[in-house]
This record gives C-alpha cells, structure tokens and sequence, in this order.
C-alpha cells in the first residue's frame, strides 16, 4: 500500500458538500493559504490541503533548502507546483530581531501580492511567533492557529509557567524569570523603574498596584517592542548562575534543563550535569557544576536567534525530570467554545524530537484495559487517570 493510499492517514477531507449545514460550514476549498514552514510539515501540509480541496496555496522556498536537498529538487517541488507559487526567500526567520522583522514585512507582501488569504507556519519557532501572528492580524491575513496574544500567553514559557502557577497548576522547580531579577538587581524598586522607562522613552502600561515583578516584566516587554536592551546577556548568566547554585545546594542530586522560553521542536535546550557527577568535595562539585552555565545559556539563545538587540534573552531552568512522560492534550476551539479531542502520548524521543506520538482517548483505553493483564494493566489504568486529569 502506498502511503499516500493509507487509509489510517489520508482520506476526502472535502467538507463543503455535505448534506449537514453545520459540516459543510466547515468546508475550506476556497481558502489560499500560503506555507512558511519547511521539511516533511510542508509536504504533509501541502497534502492535506489538497486532501481537503484547497488547490491554491503556495509556499516559501529559502536558499538552505538547496542544502537539505543537495543537487536534487525537494519533495515538495516534486509535486510540481506552479512556479508562481513557489516563492523564493532568503531563510524563514531571519538570524537578528531586524532580519525576523524584514522577513516577516516580506512574508505579507508576498501574500498580499499573490492574493493568499491565510498563513500556515507549521509548528515550533515561526508558529509560535508573536509578532509574526500579530503582524499577519494587522495586515488582514488569517494565521491558521492561535491568535497572538494566546501565543503570548501560552507560547512563552516562562508567561505559561506563571499563568499555570497563578491557578495552581503544578509545575516543574525551576527558575523562569531570569531577566527580571537581572532588572531588579539593577533597579530594585518602583521609582528606578520608572526612571529607566523614562531615561529610554519606553511605553509602560500603568504600574500601579502591580507587584515589583510584574513592573520589571512591564518595562522589558516595552523594551523588546522598542528593540532595546536594558540587561546584558552577561548579566543574565551570571544571575542565572546564581539562583541554579541555589538550586543544586538544595538538590545536588538532580539535572537542570535550560529551556529557551520561545521556539519549539526540541530546539534551545541545554542540560546541566549535576554537582554529584563530578569529583572531588561537595564545594568543588558545586563548582564544577556551576561554571557550565554561562557557555550553555548562550548556546541555547544563539540556537534559537534570541542574541540580538531587543530580543528577550529570558530561559527557565527547571529540574531535569529523568523519567518524565511526554503527554500532551489537544485542545481546538474558536473563543465562543472549547472541545478536547483525546491526548497524545510523545514519550518517545530522541534529541528532544518526538519520534513517535500515539493517540489515546478514554474509549480506546478503557477497552485496552479491559483486555490487559499484568504489569501493562496497571500502567494502562495509570494512563487513564493522567488522561481524566488532564
């Protein structure tokens, strides 16, 4: 069987001609998206489209693509899309907060210029952009996932850790507000604060009855929007390298993972070896252990293009949970309503990448429970909780 034939994965996605008002509303064959995203997403984006009826969207082709596909035509060439629709770009994000902001100026006007209606990014990095998202809003384009200020709520993790923590969800110990400590070590209370929003004309939201934090945050938010900086990268390492000492003094038995707060796909993580796996007395554990910071926080923001001026050089370093599972639970709704649609295991990975995801619902495991024996219907029925959970 061809994959293309497989009827687990492809099928007539075409809606708009059903006799349900209420399906056929969701039929999308007049839409024109335009893809910004590269590798296998884009191939697999370009065959559901076609899957459900959309003939006339386009795509980015950028110069490392000739690299991934050295003297040949990439897969989604291959497909013989009409030249006018292939449209040539230098990279997808740009290296410098300027060059995203070029590339994204180039993005709308290839869209607007070809009368594509809608943006599809894939998923990690573009996806989770928030200004690309707020940009395309502004420009009159549909972005084909979540609106920017979810992004900006939910896609920084940092912001997403703090929204889970402010209604009591759980999260992993760690540190995610790096920067504003670096901020507050600078200016450690109101009045500086303003001073310094005055001193570089930055546009700050009212301060009042916000907590010292919460001002630090409101001033480098204007400055990332102004494209200025008000901390050093220098001066971030060496708060996080504060407060991650502090985290091994009182568990110098575990990892910790520096995460960039922006991005996805596995990209812009780094992992600290812990104080016990190194030699010699507990002080010089410690030591050892410590002094990794600073080179592995500039790799995580120079892997995901966070080092330029103006960009948030925020990361979160959480303890590195060794046995975690990856389970994550699809959410899809339109701001009126809200529906889940079963989970997704990804526990299997390598490099931070998923290379397998399995789709669970409450059905299917309680009819696999039913059938199991043994240690498996234990981790069957454990799986079955997380899901109700979640």
């Amino acid at each position: 069987m061809s994959y293309l034939r497989n009827p687990y994965i492809h099928e007539n996605r075409r809606r708009g001609g059903s006799d349900s008002a209420w399906v056929a509303s969701f039929g999308c064959s007049d839409m024109k998206p335009l893809i910004i995203c590269r590798g296998p997403i884009r191939i697999e984006a370009m065959n559901v489209f076609e899957e459900m009826g959309i003939t006339d969207y386009g795509m980015l082709l950028s110069e490392k693509d000739s690299i991934i596909y050295t003297n040949a035509l990439s897969p989604e060439l291959r497909k013989q899309i009409h030249p006018s629709r292939v449209h040539r770009v230098r990279d997808y994000s740009g290296a410098t907060k300027e060059e995203r902001q070029e590339r994204i100026d180039q993005i709308i006007q290839i869209a607007k210029g070809n009368g594509y209606d809608s943006v599809f990014a894939g998923y990690g990095f573009m996806a989770e952009e928030e200004d690309l998202v707020k940009s395309l809003e502004e420009a009159g384009l549909n972005f084909l996932g979540p609106q920017s200020r979810t992004i900006r709520e939910a896609g920084r993790k940092d912001l997403a850790k703090r929204t889970a923590l402010a209604v009591d969800v759980s999260v992993t110990p760690g540190v995610d507000n790096a920067t504003i400590l670096t901020l507050l070590g600078i200016c450690p209370d109101e009045k500086k604060l303003i001073k310094l929003a005055a001193d570089n004309d930055l546009q700050v939201d009212e301060l009042d009855g916000l907590s010292l934090e919460q001002q630090a945050e409101q001033v480098l938010s204007a400055s990332y929007a102004r494209g200025i900086d008000l901390i050093t990268i220098d001066e971030v390492a060496a708060t996080l390298t504060k407060e991650i000492e502090t985290l091994f003094k009182n568990d110098p038995e575990h990892r910790i993972r520096l995460k960039a707060v922006g991005g996805g796909g596995g990209k812009g993580q780094r992992i600290l070896d812990a104080p016990v796996h190194f030699d010699g007395k507990k002080a010089d554990q410690l030591k050892k252990a410590i002094a990794a910071v600073e080179p592995l926080y500039r790799e995580v923001l120079a892997e995901v293009k966070a080092t330029g001026v103006g960009d948030n050089k925020n990361v979160l370093a959480e303890v590195n949970i060794e046995t975690v599972r990856h389970q994550e639970i699809q959410v899809v709704g339109n701001g009126d309503w809200c529906i889940t649609m079963g989970g997704r295991d990804c526990s299997l990975q390598m490099n931070e990448q998923k290379l397998l995801e399995v789709s669970t619902t409450q059905e299917e495991l309680s009819e696999a429970i039913a059938a199991a024996k043994g240690d498996s219907l234990a981790s069957l029925e454990t799986d079955l909780k997380i899901l109700k959970r979640m």
